[in-house]
C-alpha cells in the first residue's frame, strides 16, 4: 500500500476551475482522495488496537492490491478513517482504532484471504463494499447495485453508522424504483452531456437513498465520504440528472481541496448565497459557487423555456459569488486563480443572449429570494460580512 505525491498539472487545474476536467483529472483527484484515507489508516495503526487489523490489511495488499483499493475506495471507510483519527488527536475517550478490523476484514474476504482477527462488539456488523454480515463465517448480505451500462452504484443505507443526524438516511430501499431511476437519469446525462456523465462516472461509487423530502428534493454529499451521493426521490430524469452533476461538483472541489489550499484557515467572513437561505463562509460558498457553475452548465446545453429559466438563473447566481470571493480577501491565490477561471466562464456565459421572458422569470426568482434573505438577516453583505 503505497503513498505517493499526487500532482495536477497546470492543464488540468485550468480545465478544473473552468468547471470542467475530464475523466483522466477526475481521476487523479480519486487515487488522491484513496491516499488520504491511507495516510489516516496508517495513523490509526499506531495504535496497539489497530495493530492486528493492519498487518492483514497489509498482506492482503501483498497478493491482491485491487482488493485493497475497492475497500479503501468505499466512502464509509474514508468516513471512519477521518472521524478516528481526529478522534485520536482529540485524546477523545469513546475512539475505537480497533474498528479497522472491519475494513482488514472486508479486503481479505475480497481477496480470499483466510480472516482470523478479533472485532470490537458492535450493534450492526458492517464490511465496508460489500454489506452487513448475517451469520458465522463473515456471511454476510450483499450491498444492492445498481448497474445501467457506464455507471455502477452500490446502495449503501450505512447500517454500521457514520452519518450525522442531521442528514436522514431512508429505512429502506426501492431497488426497482432506484434502478429505473438511475437509468433514465443516466440515459439523460450519457446521451446529452457525455463529458458530465464521465466525470460522474468517475466520482460517484454509492448512492444512499434519503426520505422524500416534503418541501420538494433533498441531495447531499459529506467532504469525508468521497464518492457517495445521498438523494431523496426525484420527480424525474432530469432532475436527478443535475443532481448528480451538482454533487459531482462539490466531491470534486473536496479533493482538489486535498491537495491546493484554495481559502485562507480561520477566516470568519460571510457572504450571501443566492441559494441558501443562511449565510455562508467563505469555503461553502466556494462550494456552492462551483457546484452552480455544474448546474448551469448543465441547463446551458438543455432545450426549452424552463431550461432557458434555470440558467439565466444559475449562470448569474454563481458569477454574483465569485465576484464576492474575488472581492474579499478570504481567497488564497491559488484560490483567487481558481475563482478567476471559474468567473471568466460565467462572465461568458452571462453576456450570451437568451429571451426576454427567460431572463425575466429568472430575475423574479432571484429578487424573490433576495427579499427573504433580507428579511431574515437584514441587508446584503458586499463583500461578506463578520461572523459572530
Amino acid at each position: 500500500m503505497s503513498v505517493g505525491p499526487f500532482r495536477v498539472s497546470d492543464s488540468d487545474f485550468t480545465a478544473l476551475a473552468r468547471g470542467g476536467g475530464g475523466a483522466s483529472a477526475v481521476r487523479t483527484l480519486r487515487l488522491a482522495r484513496r491516499s488520504r484515507t491511507l495516510l489516516l489508516i496508517r495513523s490509526i495503526a499506531a495504535e496497539p488496537a489497530a495493530r492486528e487489523a493492519f498487518a492483514l490489511l497489509c498482506e492482503v495488499a501483498r497478493v491482491a492490491p485491487g482488493a485493497v483499493d475497492r475497500v479503501l475506495d468505499h466512502p464509509s471507510v474514508g468516513a471512519w478513517a477521518t472521524r478516528t483519527a481526529l478522534a485520536l488527536r482529540r485524546g477523545d475517550a469513546e475512539v475505537r482504532p480497533a474498528e479497522l478490523a472491519f475494513t482488514a476484514a472486508a479486503a481479505a474476504v475480497r481477496a480470499g484471504v483466510p480472516v482470523d482477527l478479533r472485532f470490537p462488539p458492535v450493534d450492526v456488523f458492517s464490511l465496508p463494499s460489500l454489506g452487513v454480515v448475517e451469520g458465522p463465517g463473515l456471511a454476510y448480505r450483499p450491498l444492492p447495485e445498481i448497474d445501467v451500462g457506464g455507471l455502477s452504484l452500490q446502495v449503501d443505507l450505512w447500517a454500521g453508522g457514520g452519518v450525522p443526524d442531521e442528514l436522514p438516511v431512508a429505512a429502506s430501499v426501492d431497488l426497482p424504483r432506484w434502478r429505473d431511476a438511475v437509468g433514465s437519469a443516466w440515459d439523460l446525462l450519457s446521451g446529452d452531456h457525455p463529458a458530465s456523465a464521465a466525470e460522474v462516472a468517475e466520482v460517484v461509487s454509492v448512492l444512499t437513498p434519503m426520505p422524500s423530502s416534503p418541501s420538494g428534493t433533498s441531495s447531499a454529499t459529506l467532504a469525508d465520504a468521497f464518492g457517495c451521493v445521498f438523494l431523496s426521490p426525484m420527480p424525474d430524469a432530469e432532475t436527478l440528472a443535475v443532481t448528480l452533476v451538482h454533487e459531482a461538483q462539490h466531491s470534486k472541489l473536496v479533493a482538489l481541496m486535498d491537495l491546493f489550499a484554495l481559502v485562507k484557515p480561520g477566516r470568519e467572513a460571510l457572504f450571501y448565497a443566492p441559494w441558501r437561505e443562511d449565510p455562508r463562509p467563505a469555503a461553502g460558498l466556494l462550494h456552492g459557487t462551483y457546484a452552480h457553475l455544474g448546474v448551469a452548465g448543465f441547463w446551458r446545453s438543455r432545450p426549452g423555456p424552463a431550461a432557458q429559466v434555470e440558467y439565466a438563473r444559475w449562470r448569474s447566481a454563481a458569477l454574483i459569488t465569485a465576484e464576492a470571493l474575488l472581492a474579499g480577501d478570504e481567497l488564497t491565490p491559488t484560490g483567487t486563480r481558481f475563482v478567476a477561471e471559474l468567473a471568466g466562464v460565467l462572465r461568458a456565459w452571462c453576456a450570451e443572449p437568451l429571451p426576454p421572458a427567460a431572463l425575466a422569470v429568472a430575475e423574479a426568482e432571484s429578487s424573490a429570494h433576495r427579499a427573504r434573505w433580507r428579511a431574515a438577516h437584514g441587508p446584503l453583505p458586499e463583500r461578506g460580512t463578520r461572523g459572530s
